[in-house]
């Protein structure tokens, strides 16, 4: 059993979904790496990936009051993002905004890899979008801020994953378009990047429009800044284990009209799965000994 999963529930049904989906290649590559990029043919229709790019950009242009500039780039050249970061516009907490982000949070093919990762029990962390126009450098791009998403975790890590980042590329990720980068095997180590350390080991993730990318929340990971003209587009689900507290507020504020057109496990990715978090009538308890946090409850 590979380490990533050493404390994930149903493994035989996890493998069954992946071996139904094609997907073997890109588990192993995910353990050997600690990244792997789905190529488009094994995640979504080429339609449902325009559709799911123009309800980003149109949210952009809703949260910003500015038009995407997509052929130059010029409504987002070096604006200051909120992660610090130049030309970035990032945008937090999505998924209510469009229901297509509710279907891509639900894709068969990113499920199926991040249960791999994180089990059916995983909630659902925090749901964003950048929109990344370019910047001005006098030199090669680098890696701007490596970190693994292992955020307020101690360390050692442990070898499995806590966290896991489900990316849609919803524009050609090239270095000159502002990829990300990570380090190859940096998921093994267990810790955080120390200052500075292994920046000129980092390999740009190229990856046509409509690929998925899935990373182990241990790998070592940055973005690259744009030069090209133009814009990247990019959706990132963030999963985090029943244990975690999800950075953003879902299961006390998601729509019942939502949960309604969804699934079950639409609801547990929300928090509703979740035995904690009781009041003065105290826990339930067959809830809680539903969950992987609560397998040892006992009154």
């Amino acid at each position: 059993m590979p380490a990533t999963n050493a404390v994930n529930e149903d493994l035989d049904k996890v493998y069954a979904e992946i071996r139904e989906l094609g997907l073997e290649g890109y588990v192993a590559e995910l353990d050997a790496y600690g990244l792997s990029v789905i190529p488009p043919d094994f995640v979504a229709p080429r339609e449902f990936t325009t559709r799911l790019r123009d309800g980003i950009l149109e949210l952009a242009e809703k949260r910003s009051g500015v038009q995407p500039d997509t052929k130059r780039g010029s409504s987002h050249a070096n604006i200051k993002a909120t992660s610090g970061q130049s030309g970035e516009q990032w945008m937090w907490r999505i998924l209510f905004d469009n229901p297509i982000f509710e279907e891509a949070l639900m894709n068969r093919t990113s499920l199926a890899m991040v249960t791999y990762l994180v089990g059916y029990s995983a909630k659902l962390s925090n749901s964003s979008a950048v929109v990344k126009g370019p910047v001005d450098l006098d030199s090669k791009p680098k890696p701007l801020g490596l970190h693994s998403d292992n955020r307020g975790v101690p360390s050692p890590f442990p070898p499995y994953a806590q966290v896991a980042n489900a990316t849609w590329v919803l524009t050609d990720y090239t270095l000159d378009d502002g990829c990300v980068g990570y380090l190859p095997g940096s998921h093994l180590l267990c810790r955080q990047p120390t200052p500075g350390e292994a920046v000129d080991g980092v390999v740009p993730v190229e990856a046509p429009a409509g690929s998925l990318l899935i990373w182990h929340g241990n790998t070592w990971h940055a973005p690259f800044p744009r030069t090209n003209p133009g814009l990247r587009v990019s959706m990132l689900n963030y999963f985090c284990r029943d244990y975690f507290t999800p950075q953003e507020k879902y299961r006390d504020e998601v729509p019942q009209e939502v949960l309604n057109r969804n699934s079950d496990r639409f609801a547990t990715l929300m928090g509703l799965g979740d035995g904690y978090g009781w009041g003065d009538e105290g826990p339930d308890t067959d809830l809680l000994k539903k969950s992987r946090s609560g397998q040892n409850w006992h009154s």
